[in-house]
C-alpha cells in the first residue's frame, strides 16, 4: 500500500514538474486598454487644452486696437438759466476718440499670447507623456505581482504534496514529526508569501484606480507589450547618447515657446519707450443768439503721453523682461540636462537587465530546471532524496520569480525610454 501512494506520489511530482511554465492570463483589461482608458479620463489633459483655447482667444482679442471712445454732452451752459440760446458759447456736443497702441504693442501682446498657448499644448503632450509613463510602470508592477502569484501557487502545490508525503511516512514510521512540521512551516511560510504579494496586487490595482476607475479591479492580461520601435532604437545606442536625442520632447517644446514668449515681454518693454497717441473728432451744435448766428464747431485733437522719466518705470520693466527671459532659457537648459542624464539612466537599465535576462535564459533558468530534473529522476531511480528534490524545484521557481522580475523591469525601463523618447519613438508602438 506504501509503494502505491509513493508511487502516486511520485507521478504527482512528475506532473507537476512539467507544469512550471508561465501561464499566461486571460483577461479583459490588457495594457492599450488601460492607457485608452486613462488618457480618455484624464482631467488634468482636458483642463490644460481648454486653457489652451483660453489663450489663443486671448491673443486674439489683445492684439486688437482699444474700442474708440464715443462722448456726447454739452458745453458753456449758463447756470442762471439753462438756456440754450441765450450764449454764444453754448453747445450741445458729440464726439469720437481712438487710442492708438504704443509702437508695435498689439501685435507682439497677441505673439505672446499665442506663444503661452503653443507652451500649453506642450505642456498637455508632456502630461499625457507622463500620464503614460505612470501607468505603464503601475500596470506593469500588477502584472509582475499576477504572475509572481501564479509561480508560488504552484510552487504550493509542491509543499502540499511533500505535506501529504510526509504525514505518509510519519503514519509508517519513516520520519519523525519534527519532519512533517517543518514541511507544514516551509508551508505556512509560503502562504504568507502569497498572502504579501496578493496585497500588493491590491495596491497596485488601488494605484492604478486612479486613472482607470474601476476598471483597474477587472482580471488583467498580463502578456507584455512588444515596443519594438524602442527596442530596436536601444539596440542601435551607445552609452552615453547624445543630448539631440530628447530635443523632441515636449517638455522642451514648452520650455522653448515660454522663452519664446518672454522675447515678447522683452520686445514689449523696448515699446514702452514709444509715444502713445490718441486721435479725438468732436461735433458742436449751437443755437442762434442774439449775439451770433449760432455756426456749429468741429474740433480735432491729437494728444501724446512723453515717457520722460523713465529711470523707475521703463528701465525696471525692460530690466524685469530681460531677467525672466534669461531665467527662462537657464530652466530651459536644466531642463534639457534633466531629460538627457534620465534617458541615459534609463538606457543603462535597460541594458544591464537586458545582459541579465539574457543570463537568465542561456545559463541559470536551464541549470536550475536541469538540477531539479536531475535529481528528480535520481528519486525515482531511489538515488536522490526527495528533500534535495524538492530543494532543487524550489531554487527553479525561485529562478523563474528573479527572471520574470527581469522581465517586467526591463520593460519597465524601456517605458521610461518612451517617455524621454517622445519625439523619436513613434507613440503607437504595441
Amino acid at each position: 500500500m506504501f509503494l502505491l501512494k509513493r508511487a502516486a506520489c511520485l507521478r504527482g511530482l512528475l506532473t507537476l514538474a512539467f507544469a512550471f511554465v508561465a501561464m499566461p492570463v486571460h483577461a479583459s483589461l490588457d495594457y492599450r486598454q488601460a492607457l485608452e482608458i486613462a488618457l480618455e479620463l484624464d482631467p488634468e489633459s482636458a483642463a490644460g487644452r481648454l486653457e489652451a483655447e483660453a489663450l489663443e482667444a486671448g491673443a486674439v482679442a489683445d492684439s486688437q486696437w482699444a474700442d474708440p471712445m464715443l462722448k456726447f454732452g454739452v458745453a458753456n451752459l449758463p447756470t442762471d438759466s439753462f438756456a440754450f440760446d441765450e450764449q454764444p458759447m453754448t453747445q450741445k456736443l458729440v464726439g469720437i476718440s481712438q487710442q492708438l497702441p504704443r509702437g508695435d504693442s498689439a501685435r507682439l501682446t497677441g505673439e505672446r499670447g499665442l506663444l503661452r498657448a503653443e507652451a500649453t499644448h506642450a505642456q498637455v503632450a508632456d502630461r499625457e507623456l507622463r500620464l503614460v509613463l505612470a501607468v505603464s510602470e503601475t500596470f506593469l508592477d500588477l502584472s509582475a505581482q499576477v504572475e509572481r502569484r501564479q509561480l508560488l501557487l504552484q510552487s504550493r502545490e509542491w509543499l502540499e504534496q511533500l505535506v501529504d508525503y510526509d504525514r505518509t511516512r510519519l503514519a509508517t514510521g519513516e520520519v519523525q514529526s519534527q519532519r512533517l512540521l517543518q514541511s507544514q512551516l516551509a508551508l505556512a511560510r509560503l502562504d504568507d508569501r502569497i498572502r504579501a504579494v496578493e496585497g500588493d496586487i491590491d495596491r497596485k490595482r488601488g494605484e492604478l484606480t486612479r486613472w482607470i476607475g474601476e476598471a483597474a479591479w477587472q482580471p488583467v492580461d498580463t502578456r507584455l507589450p512588444a515596443w519594438p520601435d524602442t527596442r530596436a532604437w536601444l539596440e542601435a545606442q551607445r552609452l552615453p547618447v547624445p543630448p539631440e536625442s530628447v530635443d523632441g520632447h515636449p517638455a522642451l517644446g514648452a520650455a522653448e515657446a515660454l522663452v519664446a514668449a518672454e522675447a515678447r515681454n522683452v520686445a514689449l518693454a523696448h515699446e514702452a519707450y514709444k509715444p502713445q497717441w490718441k486721435v479725438e473728432l468732436s461735433y458742436g451744435q449751437r443755437e442762434p443768439t442774439p449775439l451770433s448766428d449760432g455756426a456749429d464747431f468741429a474740433s480735432a485733437l491729437v494728444s501724446v503721453d512723453l515717457p520722460l522719466f523713465r529711470t523707475n518705470r521703463q528701465d525696471q520693466r525692460l530690466a524685469a523682461a530681460r531677467a525672466r527671459e534669461s531665467a527662462g532659457i537657464l530652466q530651459r537648459q536644466n531642463l534639457l540636462q534633466r531629460l538627457h542624464g534620465g534617458l541615459n539612466g534609463a538606457a543603462a537599465a535597460a541594458e544591464s537587465l537586458e545582459a541579465r535576462r539574457s543570463l537568465y535564459q542561456r545559463d541559470l533558468l536551464p541549470t536550475a530546471e536541469a538540477t531539479a530534473d536531475a535529481l528528480l529522476q535520481g528519486y525515482a531511480a531511489n538515488t536522490a532524496d526527495l528533500d534535495a528534490v524538492i530543494t532543487a524545484r524550489m531554487e527553479a521557481i525561485e529562478a523563474q520569480v528573479a527572471a520574470l522580475q527581469l522581465d517586467y523591469d526591463y520593460y519597465r525601463a524601456l517605458a521610461r525610454i518612451r517617455y524621454y523618447l517622445a519625439g523619436a519613438v513613434p507613440g503607437g508602438g504595441k
